[in-house]
């Protein structure tokens, strides 16, 4: 799944017209890989300034995130067989586990949060509910990928949430805030396709293509996706930061209001499936890592454009930084992951 080093360097068959990639590939990935929480972490910082110096201007990056989405899921199928995401289906205790923890475990966090700090305001605890209920992006696959994790049971998470989010999100929302939020079946599966089923079957194709023009060597040109991958995914950490930032209010107590729950909830929404993960069910660090990131790792693009729709858009502040704490922790578990993986 990934590239290997100390690889002899080996000829292109005969009439192959791919160019074989030097070993700069390997060292910007590798690069890439060793300081990814720094960069994503620098691309939060520039997005924050980005939204508030140029509120408006950064608007304009919404119709991008979509389809970089899709190229980003892409790159990083590449780096993966089709009969290795069809044995996932064998791992129903770890698909089940996310599951609770995605729809359960979540909802009930942003529950308690949204009463404990944001009562006074229904407009504000919804909204943080809603964000609870959401399925994860595909966001999970990335990080998942960079930490080389149990990538196929990351993308198979990734569809069974979306799936089941055309019905966990009403019934979540309705359960914990007394409120129905109209979901769209259609727009959630229109979704699905572009982000996750198109660029699967094109990322299996492109991975059949490669294997049959460099055959042995198909190991160096990995690389070039999963870099490919990550920094397409800095550019939509970058976009979503620098959209949500100017929804934000800017007086000091309104903010601390805000800052609060998403502060509480991010390092119990990664920190528990961790912990369970690692200590009381001792799963592989490649399962660990899967689960973790498609727990944590909420679709809030999805959740903000709910929250307009249904609420209006103070229902979209507590999303709004949302966004900048779920990447702040994902960045800081990858760290604390990659620990981890230097100790196997």
């Amino acid at each position: 799944m990934g590239s290997r080093r100390g690889l002899k360097p080996m000829r292109t068959p005969r009439g192959s017209q791919l160019r074989e990639p030097s070993n700069e590939a390997e060292r910007v990935a590798s690069f890439i890989r060793k300081n990814y929480s720094y960069m994503v972490l620098s691309m939060v910082f520039l997005g924050i300034l980005a939204g508030l110096v140029a509120p408006t201007q950064v608007q304009s990056l919404k119709p991008f995130m979509l389809p970089l989405t899709g190229i980003m899921v892409w790159a990083m199928t590449v780096t993966i067989r089709f009969g290795e995401l069809a044995q996932t289906g064998k791992k129903v205790k770890q698909i089940v586990l996310a599951l609770l923890f995605c729809y359960a475990i979540f909802p009930i966090i942003s529950f308690a949060l949204a009463v404990a700090f944001l009562s006074r305001r229904p407009e504000w605890a919804i909204g943080f509910i809603l964000m609870g209920s959401v399925p994860t992006a595909g966001m999970n696959v990335v990080w998942t990928g960079m930490l080389k994790g149990d990538l196929p049971l990351s993308i198979m998470l990734n569809a069974i949430m979306m799936f089941l989010g055309i019905a966990t999100i009403p019934t979540i929302t309705a359960l914990f805030a007394g409120v129905w939020v109209k979901v769209s079946a259609v727009d959630l599966l229109w979704a699905v396709l572009t982000n996750l089923v198109i660029p699967l079957f094109f990322g299996f194709l492109t991975r059949y293509a490669l294997e049959a023009l460099s055959r042995k060597s198909l190991p160096k040109y990995l690389p070039i996706f999963s870099s490919a991958s990550a920094i397409i995914a800095m550019v939509l950490m970058f976009s979503m930061v620098s959209i949500n930032i100017p929804m934000i209010p800017a007086e000091p107590y309104v903010l601390l209001l805000l800052v609060l729950p998403p502060l509480l909830a991010f390092p119990l929404v990664f920190g528990a499936p961790y912990l369970v993960c690692s200590k009381a069910l001792r799963l592989s660090y490649e399962e660990q890592v899967a689960i973790v990131y498609s727990s944590g790792m909420k679709h809030l693009p999805l959740a903000t454009s709910l929250a307009f729709a249904s609420f209006g858009p103070a229902a979209a502040f507590p999303i709004a930084i949302s966004a900048v704490f779920q990447t702040t922790f994902a960045s800081t578990f990858y760290r604390l992951f990659q620990r981890a993986q230097r100790l196997r």
